[in-house]
């Protein structure tokens, strides 16, 4: 295939894409059918099946479509401490949720009921897996830039870390999806799950640093509680 044909496909793929995105954010995934999606797009069903597949691989790109575009926006190297990478992590995740949360919500949704979970495994292949262990490599990334830094002290594998940070993530989302938190309280407990995991293997400083950052947050829920 010649670069200018690649070049074609690539942004028709990008147009089923996109139109797939608005589709689910207007109307629910239910909404979502091939013919419908060719005709948004300006292509015909072969050429969808051809480019992306059906609903299911065109839901599983979208996600991780997401979680690239994410890593993408990280740039850690602009990140002055370990710690600001840490709160990045987070940060960037929720300012892509907040972007469109109709979107994110159903996108989430959407998984679940195909049966495609954003939870961490070592080999699993599916968007939601690839989804999560692209997270734990960004909580790993800040381990081990603090872990260089003698920030951690190394009891406690980089990896383990990401995992665990990962995990409270992942909670605090689960709480999102189901209504149960608004987006604000969402990011909050996601920061405490972080500073909690690298407070379990922190030196005296960094923990000291940590242990500030939680009573902070801590602060904060009373005064939300104050105001409700």
């Amino acid at each position: 295939m010649s670069d200018r044909r690649r070049q074609a496909a690539q942004e028709r793929k990008e147009r089923i894409l996109a139109a797939a995105r608005e589709i689910i954010a207007r109307d629910g995934y239910d909404a979502l059918t091939t013919r419908g999606l060719a005709k948004a797009a300006g292509v015909t069903v072969p050429t969808l099946y051809n480019l992306v597949g059906d609903k299911v691989a065109i839901v599983s790109a979208m996600a991780v479509g997401s979680i690239e575009q994410l890593w993408d926006k990280l740039e850690f190297d602009r990140r002055a401490t370990p710690l600001a990478m840490a709160d990045a992590v987070i940060d960037e995740a929720y300012a892509h949720i907040r972007e469109d949360e109709a979107f994110s919500r159903a996108t989430f949704i959407t998984l679940q009921r195909l049966g495609i979970a954003f939870a961490y495994h070592p080999t699993r292949q599916d968007a939601g897996a690839h989804s999560a262990r692209r997270s734990v490599d960004m909580a790993e990334f800040a381990a081990r830039a603090a872990e260089r830094r003698g920030l951690l002290r190394g009891n406690i594998p980089a990896r383990d870390l990401g995992v665990l940070m990962f995990s409270t993530y992942r909670a605090a989302l689960d709480d999102w999806l189901n209504g149960a938190i608004d987006i604000e309280e969402m990011r909050r407990r996601q920061r405490w799950g972080f500073y909690t995991a690298l407070a379990s293997d922190a030196s005296d400083a960094f923990r000291a640093e940590l242990l500030g950052r939680l009573a902070e947050l801590s602060t904060i829920q009373e005064q939300q509680g104050e105001a409700a």
